[in-house]
């Protein structure tokens, strides 16, 4: 099993999210050329919304960025949405809110990925505020109690 996609895969995918193929349908130059020219402006705006960065060398485990268009595998469904609904307005799908909300639920586990492993901190509780110094019966107004 490879561990990354190539760009054509990733453009493969994202028509595929289109619903532009029909399965066992091969793509024209035409219509991979209309993907082909929104994707390094969609990867550059998941970069500067700081959502993910693919050529990251930290991202990617590698001491360098990818070469030849290679995404991680684990990204490839999540940046294919992402693609897709960058594309849409080329296929007259502009205003497809199915589109829409598969981008943001991409963009949200594209965030979830990326994250450290440990971004939640734990709470204390002030001691005042703990049942054991709480008082347990009402006190009287008119005693001062």
């Amino acid at each position: 099993m490879t561990t990354t996609w190539t760009r054509r895969q990733l453009i493969d995918a994202a028509l595929s999210n289109l619903g532009v193929l029909v399965p066992g349908q091969t793509t024209s130059d035409e219509i991979v050329a209309k993907v082909d020219e929104v994707l390094d402006p969609c990867m550059a705006e998941l970069r500067v919304l700081d959502i993910v960065d693919v050529t990251a060398p930290s991202i990617l485990g590698t001491p360098s960025p990818p070469t030849n268009g290679a995404f991680p595998v684990e990204f490839v469904l999540s940046l294919s949405d992402c693609l897709a609904w960058a594309a849409a307005p080329g296929f007259n799908l502009a205003g497809d809110p199915s589109l829409k909300v598969m981008s943001d639920q991409a963009e949200d586990t594209l965030r979830r990925l990326v994250r450290p492993s440990r971004t939640r901190r734990m709470l204390h509780v002030d001691r005042a505020l703990r049942g054991e110094n709480r008082r347990t019966t009402r006190g009287n107004f008119t005693q001062g109690t």
